[in-house]
């Protein structure tokens, strides 16, 4: 009882808080349906709230828009970054890899390329509280166009962001889908979003996570999963349906 007891208190000293009056209209303002617009296939103006360092060398980069926005789209679809880079307008498209069930954001993930101008670029110059103009959302491959009872997902490094779009829609909807999701990966410091891959796979039956790592980290991770190259026996292996 003890330890149920102290959230209820903690929850309720947040609730009783007095929030300042600049906190007040923001959260007014996201509750408010007659002030919240809704994203559609165009130019708009979102700033950078979050990095997250999900790898060595990728990084997911986290927008909203300064008024309130509801980011609709159909996971799996890209955007297209409009960037100032040295003087030039540069332009340059990310799968979006969160997904529309978290409506007030969006997120790109970007694996660092050696002498890839825009990607070191994001790594080196994009901050929480930079502002940047984006266009789309569009795409033909997704989940929604394309909805199936069974899904089998391939991926390799960071080619997975459209289909964690997809997989994050699947589990936050309670999509009544079999799906097996195989990821290949160099080392396992190279696996991307593998906590959270592992927690979504590990509450739903239905849904079945392979790994594949070439070979074992220089970190001395050692791997216990599949190991080498896909190949046509490990698949069937995973997925013999």
């Amino acid at each position: 009882m003890r330890s149920m007891t102290r959230p209820r208190a903690a929850f309720g000293a947040w609730v009783n808080r007095r929030l300042p009056a600049s906190e007040t209209a923001m959260v007014t303002n996201f509750l408010n349906p007659v002030t919240t617009q809704t994203w559609a296939n165009g130019r708009h103006v979102v700033r950078c709230v979050k990095v997250i360092q999900e790898t060595w060398d990728v990084r997911t980069f986290c927008f909203m828009a300064e008024q309130p926005v509801m980011f609709f789209f159909k996971p799996g679809q890209f955007v297209t970054l409009e960037l100032e880079i040295d003087g030039e307008c540069v332009f340059r498209s990310y799968t979006i890899a969160s997904s529309p069930s978290v409506p007030y954001s969006f997120s790109i993930t970007v694996k660092r390329v050696p002498g890839g101008r825009v990607s070191n670029w994001l790594h080196d110059q994009m901050d929480v509280g930079h502002e940047l103009a984006v266009h789309g959302p569009v795409g033909d491959f997704n989940c929604i166009d394309h909805a199936a009872d069974k899904v089998l997902m391939l991926s390799g490094g960071v080619g997975i962001t459209p289909l964690m779009s997809m997989t994050r829609w699947f589990f936050d909807t309670n999509a009544a889908v079999d799906l097996a999701f195989i990821h290949c990966a160099r080392t396992p410091r190279d696996i991307i979003f593998h906590r959270e891959l592992e927690h979504i796979f590990s509450r739903i039956p239905e849904f079945k996570l392979h790994i594949v790592c070439e070979r074992d980290s220089e970190l001395n991770q050692a791997w216990s999963g599949f190991r080498g190259f896909l190949s046509e026996p490990m698949l069937e292996l995973m997925a013999p349906d």
